[in-house]
């Protein structure tokens, strides 16, 4: 090799694996343990923090060995969202192994011609968006395997599968109005489930086209010049590929079992909304979604179960991160220092005034996740810290409310402790450097429309 070459080698950088940043992240807050000062809150009978209880405590240094301990716990922590990804995992690729998912693309892709990119992705783009407000939650990351088979027939390349799958659905959870994490916000601050929802729809409908646009603009633009992929290269259709040498033809069947795959979800939104289902629900169908794939394709019960079992093995590595992920927050909690950095922000946002303290909560809760990326974990402790904040300071609750919802949601593309990212770049095999190249002038085109939203509905007084 020329030396030239191999000093170029030298010289070059590669992002590390997200599981050695989620790795490095939790020595970081172990050496935060031993530095920052030891506080917690008082919490109420329902378990809500107790705004005016902070107080310091002595000093609980989580050491690494302490957190490499923890591993195992974080994993049994998170034994429910892990069985859902197994469940949803072995689902998807049933219905991907069917060759529904391959005709449905074909037939659209034959159809559209020219078109099929300025059409398929923006409507795709939207209709996860759509699910992702409605019943948003980490299942949803399953659904990049069916980009993978989109970029493929459109030749473009593997950010893009993450983008019109990943990126949309994040995008419209982090501002639907019937999220889990905004239903438990509005109920901690007082207020009526649901309420507020046509300024939020707005919201929501801003940041579902902003999506639309930046990916299909992505797409274009790699599509007429591959050079410009960041990946550095585009997928292409598989040698035995026989599309175009006859028109694609769609049976019912495969309209069927499409139907199967999204048909899950639409119960769980309602069941979730109206019935207070969990997971249990969402996973029974899924099965039972599995069981009508398997008859209207007439699969046989052995094969069927085999199909299923690949897909969900494949979520093992996933799983794994999800655990170690899941460690950061616990040695934050463990080592006393997580009511302390809560309690910091609040006496800062505090001394802001009404239109700046808005936007405040809003990129406070933004670095939080960073490192807590668990919305359930950070709804109880935080909206309680941030409701007196915001009456004091004449910020309406609805404001507060949705400041801490898109806080919670718009850094869930970047962060590496994010479990779903985890897993939307261990399916795509994408590098964590390429991804983040593509992703952050989106992620600061959204705080700008999140930091202007919220200034307009504080000062026309949206409560």
């Amino acid at each position: 090799m020329p030396a030239k070459a191999i000093q170029r080698e030298k010289k070059s950088f590669t992002v590390p694996h997200v599981l050695v940043l989620i790795v490095g992240l939790i020595v970081i807050c172990c050496a935060l343990t031993y530095i920052l000062p030891a506080g917690v809150y008082e919490t109420d009978e329902a378990g809500y923090v107790i705004a005016d209880s902070f107080h310091y405590v002595e000093q609980s240094p989580v050491s690494l060995w302490d957190a490499l301990m923890d591993v195992s716990n974080g994993i049994a922590a998170q034994g429910s969202i892990m069985a859902l990804l197994l469940i949803m995992g072995g689902t998807i690729s049933v219905i991907i192994e069917s060759g529904a998912v391959s005709s449905v693309i074909n037939f659209a892709v034959y159809r559209l011609q020219d078109k099929s990119i300025k059409v398929l992705v923006p409507s795709i783009v939207v209709l996860m968006s759509v699910i992702g407000a409605l019943a948003g939650q980490d299942s949803l990351v399953a659904f990049v395997a069916v980009g993978l088979i989109l970029v493929k027939r459109l030749k473009l390349d593997r950010i893009a599968a993450m983008s019109i799958f990943y990126l949309s659905y994040l995008t419209g959870q982090a501002a639907g109005p019937t999220t889990t994490m905004i239903l438990m916000a509005q109920e901690i601050a007082g207020l009526q489930s649901v309420s507020g929802l046509g300024c939020r729809l707005v919201v929501w409908a801003v940041l579902t086209l902003t999506c639309a646009l930046y990916t299909t603009r992505y797409c274009l633009r790699i599509s007429r010049a591959p050079s410009k992929s960041i990946v550095g290269y585009l997928e292409a259709p598989d040698p035995d590929d026989t599309f175009g040498q006859e028109a694609p033809k769609l049976g019912w069947q495969d309209v069927v079992t499409i139907c199967c795959m999204f048909v899950p979800f639409a119960i769980y939104a309602y069941g979730a909304a109206a019935l207070g289902w969990g997971f249990n629900q969402l996973m029974g169908f899924a099965i039972l979604a599995v069981m009508v794939v398997g008859l209207v394709n007439r699969i046989g019960p052995s094969k069927l179960s085999s199909m299923f079992v690949t897909g969900a093995s494949s979520m093992g590595g996933v799983c794994v991160m999800i655990g170690f992920a899941k460690v950061i927050g616990n040695v934050l909690e463990n080592g006393l220092i997580m009511d302390t950095i809560a309690h910091a922000a609040a006496e800062v946002i505090g001394s802001f005034g009404s239109a700046a303290a808005a936007s405040g909560i809003f990129l406070f809760t933004t670095l939080f996740n960073l490192l807590v990326p668990n919305g359930p974990a950070k709804v109880s402790m935080m909206v309680p810290l941030f409701v007196p904040v915001a009456d004091v300071l004449g910020i309406s609750r609805q404001v507060m409310c949705l400041g801490f919802q898109l806080g919670d949601g718009l850094t869930n593309y970047i962060t590496p402790v994010s479990s779903v990212l985890a897993a939307a770049l261990g399916m795509t095999g994408v590098n964590y450097g390429k991804w983040l190249k593509y992703v952050l002038p989106y992620v600061l085109i959204t705080f700008v429309i999140s930091i202007v939203a919220l200034s307009i509905l504080q000062t026309i007084g949206w409560s």
